[in-house]
């Protein structure tokens, strides 16, 4: 790894992207979602498995964690620096590890891109040698010989659509309403949501409580990158590490102080991986961040 020539930030600096500043800065959507707990066997495609879930779960967007296996062969890539000081993020070269690899964490947003099924995958495992490595999984990736098993959350309102976005650069997955609510409807007991740049991602959570009406709620299968990472007792390097997952809690989301806590791994720049509980307002999302919170 090769240190760029331009000035580097520390861990939770904010980066002002090149192109134009988007509005809103989180997009939610609320939604009712259903829960299955899935077995995916050996030699399969992992991209293909998973995204054949919108058609057999019959929705339009999932989130999905992933609890437990390993993977066969993984095409992946990882954050890198980019080519100056107004594009500082940007990806490696393409990477193959034929595995197998034990799954640390996983998490997965799945919805649509230009019309077909598409999904967004950041994952660390422990290679055979005991190494954890990570990164940004790519279609190629098979399930290995102990299977992988997932948590997938199918979304019954919301639709995930990955579009490019002008503000950043890169393609992004976005909520949109599958339907416009009727007083006949059911309420959501999740919201679905984007959040751009700079926006720090513990006061997004708590806005997004706040405006479903949750007072306590829990954050699941959910992934993004933030500026580096802050952890309470670590930090990763900035200027974009990838969450492999971001779980937590809110408390008291309506009242006067709010109680967010966060556990959260990631994969920095030289592929190496973090993790620990995120430090309160400390961590400003570097290109996009794809949240499910749900009402507890």
């Amino acid at each position: 790894m090769t240190k760029p020539d331009f000035h580097l930030g520390e861990p939770g600096d904010i980066v002002i992207h090149a192109g134009p500043r988007q509005s809103p800065r989180i997009i939610s959507v609320p939604t009712r979602h259903s829960e299955h707990l899935v077995e995916l066997a050996e030699g399969d495609d992992l991209f293909e498995s998973v995204t054949g879930f919108l058609e057999s779960l019959s929705v339009s967007g999932l989130m999905v964690e992933f609890v437990g296996g390993e993977f066969g062969r993984i095409n992946f890539v990882y954050p890198a620096y980019g080519p100056d000081a107004e594009h500082p993020m940007s990806f490696t070269s393409e990477f193959d590890y034929e595995g197998p690899a034990a799954l640390q964490h996983a998490s997965a947003t799945v919805g649509t891109k230009d019309g077909a099924p598409f999904t967004h995958i950041h994952a660390s495992w422990t290679t055979e040698e005991g190494q954890a490595k990570g990164g940004h999984l790519l279609p190629g990736t098979l399930i290995g010989p102990r299977g992988l098993r997932i948590r997938v959350f199918a979304l019954t309102d919301a639709q995930q659509l990955s579009e490019a976005d002008p503000e950043t650069g890169f393609f992004a997955f976005a909520p949109k309403a599958v339907r416009s609510p009727t007083p006949e409807s059911a309420p959501g007991n999740a919201v679905i949501s984007r959040v751009r740049p700079g926006e720090l991602i513990d006061d997004a959570i708590v806005s997004i409580c706040r405006n479903a009406g949750f007072d306590a709620a829990e954050v699941r299968a959910s992934l993004g990158s933030t500026t580096g990472a802050v952890f309470t007792a670590s930090t990763a390097p900035w200027p974009a590490v990838e969450f492999t997952h971001l779980t937590g809690t809110v408390d008291d989301a309506l009242g006067e102080d709010p109680q967010v806590r966060l556990t959260a791994e990631v994969v920095d720049v030289a592929g190496d991986v973090h993790s620990g509980v995120l430090a309160a307002g400390a961590n400003p999302v570097a290109v996009t961040f794809e949240l499910f919170v749900r009402q507890m």
